[in-house]
């Protein structure tokens, strides 16, 4: 058993420099659709977090007021240098009026918070809090590996089949919980008005991001669908 647990810590070691790069990918699209404004508006980080390697921080660092929201904030840790205000709450019910931040911004959250309906609830407040724009990441359904246990095809076998098995997972879960990935329809389902992103690895995309900025009419399939290459493009002409 000690050999099983220090390969996983090992195989997680290993793997710790591509999760801070595939994290710092997010952030760099995110602040290209916010642009040379960020530093005067104010973010919304809702499931929050400093990320393992402080690859956010960047992030908070771009705006003038940040919150992030979590259902606990207790071991929310952030240097001192950096102001943000932490606030225990639900994303499917936050506690803030329509259109009382610029943007809002959501990594590997919504996949975490229960079923279809309690993911729509989700979508839905993050609409409504957002003035300028949002960014909703998740992982990609469709990809092999299942990102939380890194199991292959772990996603699509049954609540019963997952128990029996997620004990042999090399990844961060080694116990059952309730994870329901988003395939990108699914995605599309809850944000209409978005871009949705395929973005990570660049041969066949981990992640997907729901990504909006207000005055941004999203009216063809080809211009909602887009490779975080192709978004990244975009965002370079129209800057």
């Amino acid at each position: 058993m000690q050999v099983l647990s220090g390969f996983r810590d090992q195989f997680l070691r290993w793997l710790r420099p591509v999760h801070r790069k595939l994290r710092r990918q997010k952030v760099d699209l995110f602040l290209r659709l916010v642009g040379d404004a960020s530093a005067e508006d104010t973010l919304l980080d809702v499931g929050g977090g400093t990320g393992i390697d402080g690859e956010f921080l960047a992030l908070y660092l771009s705006f003038s007021r940040v919150v992030a929201v979590n259902l606990d904030t207790r071991h929310f840790q952030i240097p001192t240098s950096i102001c943000v205000k932490t606030v225990e709450a639900d994303g499917r019910n936050l506690p803030f009026k329509s259109k009382s931040f610029d943007w809002v911004f959501s990594n590997a959250v919504i996949e975490h918070v229960g079923s279809w309906a309690r993911q729509k609830e989700f979508a839905n407040e993050i609409r409504r809090v957002a003035t300028k724009g949002y960014f909703v990441a998740t992982p990609n359904k469709h990809f092999p590996i299942e990102p939380h246990t890194l199991l292959p095809f772990y996603q699509f076998l049954t609540p019963k089949l997952q128990r029996r098995i997620v004990c042999l997972s090399p990844g961060y879960m080694r116990e059952p919980l309730e994870i329901n990935l988003l395939s990108p329809p699914d995605l599309c389902c809850l944000f209409p008005e978005a871009r949705i992103l395929k973005m990570g690895l660049r041969v066949f995309p981990n992640s997907l991001a729901a990504m909006y900025r207000v005055h941004e009419d999203c009216t063809t399939e080809s211009y909602q669908w887009q490779t975080a290459r192709g978004a990244t493009g975009l965002l370079d002409e129209e800057a």
